[in-house]
């Protein structure tokens, strides 16, 4: 399936196909022999949620299971992910929080998805990123300026820091007088020319 059939509605009879999608997330280190009660678990509590269930995501041994998912959700553009509890996201809901609405089946909870208007999503990250998680976080705010978003920053320097990203040599003041265009800094003070 890929993203765009994801996204789009689906068209089985009588069902109403507006509905936000979402995924199960399984992982059978922490469920282990209660995994396929808990996949059945999730699809019934989504439904009653009202979201439209694509599948039930079951992450390989090798990777890191979290970012396995999220890559899935990234790539989808899903409203929410469901899990059968905190342990699944190794109790920590904040990191699928970053990029959609997390449900809970026990206890019955939703954690949402911080919103990019909140300063708070802005904020340096509360632990060190991976190189996944600074690439999606370089992703999500696309539209921040690095030197004034310190998410955006933080995901910069460990891409830097990975080998993963070069930053450029010279300054933006530099390229700028090279091209001989101006360069606008918000709020910054010009000198008017002396006559």
């Amino acid at each position: 399936m890929t993203a765009d059939q994801a996204t789009q509605p689906d068209k089985p009879a009588g069902q109403d196909n507006n509905r936000p999608a979402a995924v199960g997330f399984v992982r059978n280190d922490v469920s282990g022999l209660d995994s396929p009660r808990h996949a059945l678990a999730l699809r019934r509590h989504s439904e009653q949620l009202g979201y439209r269930y694509l599948y039930t995501i079951r992450p390989p041994e090798y990777a890191d299971p979290i970012e396995y998912a999220l890559n899935f959700v990234v790539g989808m553009k899903l409203a929410a992910v469901v899990v059968f509890d905190l342990a699944t996201v190794d109790h920590s809901p904040a990191r699928v929080c970053e990029v959609c609405d997390l449900e809970t089946v026990c206890p019955p909870e939703t954690w949402a998805r911080v919103a990019l208007g909140d300063p708070d999503a802005h904020g340096f990250p509360d632990r060190p990123l991976s190189v996944e998680e600074a690439v999606r976080t370089m992703q999500l705010h696309l539209d921040c300026s690095a030197q004034r978003c310190p998410r955006k920053s933080t995901a910069f320097n460990r891409l830097v820091a990975a080998g993963r990203l070069t930053p450029p040599a010279t300054t933006a003041a530099e390229r700028a007088r090279e091209r001989g265009a101006p360069l606008s800094v918000p709020g910054a003070v010009t000198a008017s020319p002396a006559t």
